[in-house]
């Protein structure tokens, strides 16, 4: 192929002709060249722009991860605070009865290692050529959830069921960082919080909501299954998820404002035998023993993560406006 363009070019180039048709160059820092590049590039250039004014505080008992904005102002994202050592060795039990359930569920667990694309694209349906722009939003989104998920993962060491008794013998290797919170459950229902927002679902698609919703819960429920997670690992990921599509969305221009949502271990710590059931009353994200929240300042809406959110709502527009 090189040589042919060679051969080709000295066939056809015409050497008197140097008129340059380049269109003028844009504005230092205009939103609009990132259409022209490609999709990891945008990629990259997204999650570095949510990044910025990120930040992490530490207490004896709890990791939080904050945001500052162009104004100085400090807003928290998220707190988690951590059970004690007696909690997790108490949910040995739950994990070693769910193991009853990894043959029944091995292709699914198996499945759902990777992004759970293919779970999400059997409720919304998500297609790489016709809403490629909402995959380029979902991977910006988990790529900043694994940035946060990571680093509290890191300041809160929390040890994986194996560790605590090895007759647990997961079905599948155990990951090699931290187990709490849950990186599954926080990605999983991050997701099904801003597919939400993006798709525009009210609550008259309670049916499709509901699905996503529940899809993000037997996500994290299978890693639980497969010997990997507690139960509560998958109650604070949950809380974390939410709370992270919250900021994105309203970093997107979304929302107007994000949630500062806290996981409260005390609670989980007098309840060690709590199974993770998000549509039970007593854990709604709403407020409850498990779960607080309050709401932040407004998050300053990025011009570029607002444009790629609308490239993304345009493949929607309308496919869900027309119930009654």
């Amino acid at each position: 192929m090189v040589d042919a363009l060679i051969q080709a070019r000295e066939a056809t180039v015409l050497l008197e002709d140097a008129t340059s048709y380049a269109p003028p160059l844009p504005a230092i820092g205009a939103v609009h060249p990132i259409e022209r590049w490609e999709p990891w590039v945008r990629a990259y250039v997204a999650v570095g722009e949510l990044l910025r004014g990120i930040d992490f505080g530490f207490t004896g008992t709890a990791a939080s991860v904050q945001f500052t904005g162009a104004s100085g102002v400090q807003a928290t994202i998220a707190t988690i605070e951590r059970p004690r050592t007696a909690t997790f060795e108490k949910q040995l039990a739950l994990v070693a009865s769910w193991a009853d359930l990894r043959s029944e569920r091995a292709t699914e667990i198996m499945a759902q290692i990777d992004p759970q694309y293919a779970f999400w694209s059997s409720i919304v349906y998500m297609h790489p050529a016709r809403t490629r722009r909402t995959f380029e939003l979902i991977n910006v989104l988990l790529q900043l959830c694994v940035y946060i998920e990571m680093r509290l993962k890191h300041a809160l060491g929390c040890w994986r069921p194996v560790e605590y008794n090895p007759q647990i013998q997961p079905m599948i290797t155990t990951p090699g960082h931290g187990s709490f919170p849950s990186g599954h459950a926080t990605q999983a229902h991050a997701v099904a919080h801003m597919l939400g927002r993006l798709l525009d679902l009210d609550a008259r698609h309670v049916t499709v909501t509901g699905q996503l919703a529940r899809q993000a819960a037997r996500i994290a429920t299978n890693r639980v299954v497969a010997g990997v997670h507690f139960p509560v690992d998958s109650m604070a990921g949950r809380m974390l998820g939410v709370a992270i599509a919250e900021f994105f969305e309203a970093r997107c221009g979304a929302a107007s404002s994000f949630m500062h949502r806290t996981f409260n271990a005390t609670f989980a710590d007098d309840h060690p035998s709590t199974d993770f059931n998000p549509f039970h009353a007593q854990q709604d994200l709403a407020g409850n023993q498990f779960y607080s929240g309050a709401v932040n300042g407004s998050a300053v809406e990025t011009p570029l993560l607002a444009a790629l959110w609308s490239s993304a709502a345009q493949e929607w527009s309308g496919l869900f406006g027309d119930l009654p």
